[in-house]
């Protein structure tokens, strides 16, 4: 992968340079084809294409605990409900991450579930996680060609797709999805704004921003920011105080879905699904320094408790004197997930894209810097990068720039305009640039081809289940659940239902005999069984029998 990066570069270098001596008057036929809506077209079903390979199933299933939680959100929604009745006897139905009581509902807050809820309404999940990755991949095209050229743009977005971030993160039920069309929309909007001055594009981008807020409310409180301190600057300057009122009606607009969804969930509008979830299971998961001492206000399961343990562990060392070695460590980690795949040597032109920067780049790539200090109020392990995903648009074009500026100077005549001219460089280093692309994509499908196997082993053990699911004989059933020892915390079999009447098999938590029995009790047109996963195996199974 490095060689083929490497390679790359020189080819870059070598046809800049043949390129730098020949001066065009209009661009030629490929900067016009970067140019032309068939791009966009390109760059949408390259997207959808390769995110759907990576994840390694024609009809994937979450894995992981949170896109359980975000998959059977969106279940409830497209059923046209906030919430669901809880289910009777809750206690065998505990799943991370999904509150039981006074409702069946995810914790999570509702915008991104609201999106997937079309998926769930077609009948096909993944649907709006590939729309929404592609999305992005055309927002990032679109205003890495309008602050720059098409050349920078093709590269920008062949870097973008092909980070280890992105195809492992991009081609999952996580939130960020949403949140990262919410940042490059709102982005292009604030542009648009910003040249226009018309109330429909400020509207627009207090949308985005409302929209992020009610999906990853962090996040959301980061983009916030910066885009509010550019606002509020041109408003005051310009005296355009009625952009300002109709920014704040449409964002109030947007956010009132909150005390809504909040009044159907916990029956109170100013209590939150994830406050109270927090306060129930997790009291310890909300920004802030040091491990909180306050215990769960709800009896935890044997699993719950493992999982809160591998949780915690984050949340002890993360106090105000850490905060550098945290810094450091995250942006090494987010170094690889973006870079990675040419060991760090793209990175390099990353730094080069500095002198590149515009007011626009500038402002996209200290906003992606701005998260990644926001998130530091938050205990979380530093390889988890998924937290900063809505910054690798910003600096997979910093790196294109990167590179345009290395080929410019190579290539750039002695009375040419400063190589930092993105404006000189259309005219001359499209093609250098579209071919380096194409040639980094090579290692990029080589990342590709062991990320689609990461994820299907990923899944392999929720797969197996399945499995084991379909070969219990027909009949509406009860597998009960008995975990190992050593389970995996970030693993669970239990799972919830947004239409559990039609259900052939519930899967519950096993709580003993004298419980399970009484379970049957409420049910007793389901026949019942028992997994046992140290043992890994299935049996029929009558609690009511046991001595």
């Amino acid at each position: 992968m490095v060689t083929l990066t490497c390679a790359a570069i020189v080819i870059v270098a070598i046809l800049a340079h043949r390129a730098g001596g020949e001066v065009h008057e209009r661009e030629g036929w490929l900067a016009r084809a970067l140019a032309s809506r068939g791009a966009l077209g390109l760059v949408f079903v390259v997207t959808f294409a390769t995110l759907w390979y990576s994840w390694g199933a024609v009809d994937p299933v979450p894995v992981v605990h949170d896109e359980m939680a975000y998959v059977l959100q969106a279940k409830i929604f497209a059923r046209g409900t906030w919430t669901l009745p809880s289910p009777a006897l809750p206690a065998f139905w505990e799943q991370p991450y999904i509150l039981l009581k006074p409702a069946l509902a995810a914790k999570y807050f509702p915008g991104h579930a609201l999106l997937l809820a079309l998926g769930a309404f077609v009948g096909w999940m993944p649907l709006i996680p590939l729309l929404l990755q592609s999305a992005a991949g055309c927002l990032l095209y679109v205003l890495a060609r309008r602050v720059s050229c098409g050349g920078v743009a093709f590269l920008a977005w062949v870097v973008w797709l092909f980070t280890p971030m992105v195809l492992y993160f991009g081609p999952s039920y996580y939130s960020e999805a949403t949140t990262t069309v919410c940042w490059l929309a709102g982005w292009y909007a604030l542009l648009e704004w910003r040249q226009s001055r018309t109330l429909a594009w400020i509207a627009v981008l207090a949308a985005f921003v409302g929209w992020g807020a009610i999906t990853r409310p962090l996040t959301g409180l980061a983009y916030a920011i910066p885009v509010g301190v550019v606002v509020m600057r041109d408003v005051v300057t310009a005296h355009r105080w009625r952009d300002l009122i109709v920014a704040f009606v449409v964002g109030a607009l947007v956010m009132s879905i909150l005390p809504v969804w909040s009044a159907h969930t916990t029956g109170d509008w100013r209590v939150t699904p994830l406050s109270l979830y927090t306060r129930e299971y997790m009291p310890y998961d909300v920004p802030g320094f040091g491990l909180a001492a306050t215990p769960p206000a709800h009896a935890l399961t044997p699993e719950m408790a493992r999982l809160n343990d591998v949780l915690m562990a984050s949340h002890v060392g993360h106090t105000p004197a850490s905060l550098p070695g945290t810094l450091v460590s995250r942006a090494h980690y987010l170094w690889d997930s973006i870079w990675g795949v040419s060991s760090g040597a793209l990175g390099v032109f990353a730094v080069l894209g500095l002198l590149t920067l515009t007011s626009g780049s500038a402002f996209a790539v200290g906003s992606s810097v701005w998260l990644l200090l926001v998130y530091l109020t938050f205990a979380t392990p530093a390889k988890w990068t998924l937290y900063y995903y809505e910054s690798v648009p910003a600096f997979a074009f910093l790196t294109a720039s990167g590179v345009a500026w290395a080929a410019s100077l190579l290539g750039r005549p002695r009375d040419a305009p400063s190589a930092a001219s993105h404006g000189w460089l259309s005219h001359r280093y499209t093609g250098p640039l579209a071919v380096g692309a194409l040639v980094l994509a090579l290692p990029g499908l080589a990342a590709l081809r062991l990320i689609h196997v990461q994820h299907l082993t990923d899944g392999r053990v929720l797969a197996q289940f399945s499995a084991l699911l379909s070969s219990v004989p027909g009949g509406k059933s009860v597998m009960f659940v008995r975990y190992a020892a050593d389970h995996d915390a970030h693993v669970t079999f239990v799972r919830n239902s947004a239409n559990a009447a039609q259900e052939r098999i519930w899967v519950v938590y096993d709580r003993g005999e004298i419980e399970n029995a009484q379970f049957l009790d409420h049910v007793p047109d389901r026949k019942a069984y028992l997994f046992d996963e140290a043992q890994g195996r299935t049996y029929s199974y009558d609690p009511r029998s046991v001595p």
